[in-house]
């Protein structure tokens, strides 16, 4: 962790009076839900991944083109395997 976000922690744990700790499981509980969000999505069905914003911070979401890239290489690890066998 860098010191500049070590010392908003510092700042934020003596402002509230919690523990750093807590104040660490809280800031990245929304990055895990991002995650996990995310990877709920299903491969080849663009509509299954779900776009998430996160006021003040941004908004998380799969780009339709990324997924078309993934879908070319996905086809193509399969045609080798398949040259392969």
């Amino acid at each position: 962790m860098n010191l500049k976000i070590k010392s908003i922690y510092y700042e934020i744990e003596k402002e509230y009076g919690i523990s750093f700790k807590q104040v660490k499981d809280i800031v990245e509980s929304q990055f895990k839900f991002v995650k996990k969000t995310m990877a709920e999505g299903i491969k080849n069905n663009p509509k299954s991944f779900k776009n998430i914003q996160i006021t003040h911070l941004g908004k998380f979401a799969v780009r339709k083109y990324k997924l078309e890239e993934y879908a070319r290489k996905e086809e193509g690890r399969r045609r080798e395997a398949k040259e392969t066998f």
